[in-house]
């Protein structure tokens, strides 16, 4: 029986890998049908106004936020989104983030509503804040990115600028996406996270960073306390309840995502779609050690440390000598000795493209985004650069934006 047995479960890998095979040449097959329906649909009109032929727009639900780094500085204004969306045939209905509690009410009131797409026009935390609400729905997530880091578009391969993002949008090529949980004896359900989860200093190191980027500076001086007195201490990391590691730490890292905060390459190799946690354990490392080799991987950069062990993991155990503070994204979490981390596979659908942290990328996606900086122009063809979509306003898009 056990030599049958043995024998089945071969087969049933083959099948397993037979399958993959079948489903990532399906989705290949529909990239290109969707690239050809893209380029069907799409008049490109020199110089400088993109025109579209759509006998029918889709709908969409827009939510902005007018604080995003691409707004404040000037980059792109709301009437110059809606516009570019419509012009590859999107329309949407705008609404505001004003909060983090308002942008979620907002994508679960698209969920009840039953709308097919919720498109963010914002930076990572309004991102990360409507994706926790479409996990297990039908919704699903697009992006325009107009943050500081972008490492959520970075990584799924959304193009950085404006209009490319659009035509992505537009050919909706989705995937199901993985998404972290962080569970809590306050939050039994779990807190989400898209891109990171860490225990100890991380937690500390997170809100730093971003009060640092935002000028928070009251948040700054108080955290910064915190994380000099922070002391490393034992920590066990149980992997799926096999492998247990014990290390001298100040921090533990869960990755979803490759990247985070700084566009850091946190998890060179982590992928949004393989159904399973990137764990890194810092052993031995000072802060000094810390703080030298979250500035090397910074920008996008790989570096390898020997002080530091991965493993991949469906569910992590995470037990420490003292209570310690974790983190989901920017999210803090209070003090726990013992921390549950796990994955959700394939819970979230998301438009894509060409993106690192997928298995099976969208290889008929109109550009690449670099993993640091601005996105570079993109190069037509015929030699020429790409021209940015010019302001098209409508009467709806100025009624619902006043």
């Amino acid at each position: 029986m056990q030599t049958k047995h043995a024998k089945q479960l071969k087969k049933l890998e083959k099948a397993r890998v037979r399958l993959e095979k079948a489903s990532r040449k399906l989705q290949a097959h529909g990239d290109k049908i969707a690239a050809l329906v893209h380029r069907s649909d799409t008049r490109v009109q020199p110089p400088g106004q993109v025109t579209q032929q759509f006998d029918q727009h889709r709908k969409a639900l827009l939510i902005f936020n007018p604080q995003s780094k691409g707004v404040q500085d000037g980059t792109y204004r709301l009437e110059q989104i809606v516009g570019c969306l419509r012009a590859y045939g999107i329309d949407v209905e705008i609404r505001f983030k004003t909060s983090g509690k308002v942008a979620r009410k907002l994508a679960k009131g698209a969920v009840k509503q039953g709308t097919d797409l919720v498109i963010v026009a914002a930076g990572d935390g309004t991102i990360e804040d409507v994706a926790s609400q479409l996990v297990g729905t039908k919704t699903a997530l697009g992006i325009i990115p107009l943050g500081t880091m972008n490492n959520i578009a970075r990584s799924l391969g959304v193009p950085l600028n404006l209009d490319d993002a659009c035509a992505l949008l537009s050919m909706e090529t989705t995937r199901q996406i993985d998404i972290g949980r962080v569970i809590t004896k306050d939050k039994p359900q779990g807190s989400y996270f898209l891109e990171t989860a860490g225990v100890g200093l991380s937690a500390l190191a997170a809100p730093l960073g971003q009060a640092m980027e935002k000028g928070r500076w009251a948040t700054l001086m108080k955290t910064l306390g915190k994380f000099l007195a922070f002391k490393a201490t034992t920590v066990t990391v149980s992997c799926d309840g096999g492998e247990v590691l014990e290390a001298h730490t100040q921090v533990v890292t869960v990755s979803n995502a490759p990247l985070f905060a700084k566009n850091m390459l946190i998890a060179p190799d982590a992928k949004m779609d393989d159904g399973l946690l990137d764990v890194a354990i810092y052993d031995g490392m000072s802060k000094l050690d810390l703080e030298r080799h979250f500035i090397a991987i910074a920008d996008g950069k790989r570096v390898d440390e020997p002080h530091i062990s991965f493993r991949r993991a469906q569910r992590v155990r995470i037990t420490a000598d003292v209570p310690l503070e974790a983190n989901a994204d920017l999210e803090v979490l209070a003090r726990q000795q013992v921390w549950e981390i796990d994955i959700v596979p394939h819970a979230l659908a998301a438009v894509v493209g060409k993106g690192i942290a997928l298995t099976t990328p969208v290889e008929a996606a109109p550009v690449v985004p670099p993993l640091s900086g601005p996105q570079p122009p993109r190069v037509e063809s015929d030699g020429h650069q790409g021209v940015e979509t010019e302001p098209i306003t409508s009467a709806g898009a100025a009624e619902q934006g006043s």
